[in-house]
């Protein structure tokens, strides 16, 4: 079997710390991949809208795998979208203002993410670059009219695992799921889902499977891709 298909996470793996990359030579191997219909993927736990800035000359000749595999757009069109049980987002909420009142959420919606008008300055502003669509409300629970992809909880790293194991298990009949993306972010997604759901989507959705797709990635986020693909990579 041939390489089809090549997916990478983006933060750490495909940008340098300083959310760059190398366009010139991403420019001259894209071309050389459409010649040989190799298919590029560009998977996150980050918005559709924040990625595909990422890419202005070939946002319609590429395919995304946003908010950990919520939300799947191939050649500029949506194929898929996952969105999170209102009940479980509120139950998410007044868990975390009952437990670590001081721990910043941003709720990712479709329209726009949400986070409290208290948040702040500093942080965001660090996150200004990652929410293109932000609104400040007074109170997440008000937020209405708008669907949820994920929750992402802003923790001390230290605390990252233990917080991830509690929501893991209090939340698992609310079919909600806690993964790390680094730094600190706990995406709380639906259980069901994950990149590699993504990756597994597209490669049926392509004719294709597993047996033709390179992955890279870096985090605990990438290990169900990296456990899918016959040749993956772990950037460190």
């Amino acid at each position: 079997m041939t390489v089809k298909v090549i997916a990478t996470d983006m933060d750490g793996t495909f940008l340098t710390n300083r959310k760059t990359y190398d366009k010139v030579l991403f420019d001259r191997l894209f071309r050389l991949c459409q010649e040989k219909n190799i298919k590029f993927v560009a998977a996150s736990g980050n918005q559709y809208r924040q990625i595909i800035q990422q890419f202005p000359d070939w946002s319609s000749h590429i395919a995304v795998i946003a908010e950990n595999g919520g939300h799947i757009v191939a050649n500029g069109r949506t194929l898929v979208e996952e969105f999170v049980k209102p009940a479980a987002v509120n139950k998410l909420i007044d868990y975390v203002e009952e437990n670590y009142p001081e721990m910043i959420v941003n709720l990712a919606g479709k329209k726009s993410s949400y986070m409290l008008q208290t948040t702040p300055t500093a942080v965001k502003e660090a996150l200004r670059y990652y929410l293109p669509a932000m609104q400040y409300v007074d109170d997440l629970h008000s937020v209405a009219g708008d669907h949820f992809f994920k929750a992402t909880l802003l923790v001390e790293e230290a605390l990252t695992f233990t917080i991830q194991r509690e929501i893991n298990s209090l939340f698992a009949e609310e079919g909600l799921r806690a993964t790390s993306s680094g730094f600190g972010c706990l995406d709380i997604i639906p259980s069901h889902i994950h990149k590699g759901t993504g990756l597994e989507y597209l490669l049926s959705y392509w004719g294709l499977t597993a047996e033709n797709l390179l992955a890279f990635g870096d985090g605990g986020n990438d290990l169900e891709m990296l456990q899918l693909a016959k040749y993956s990579y772990c950037c460190g």
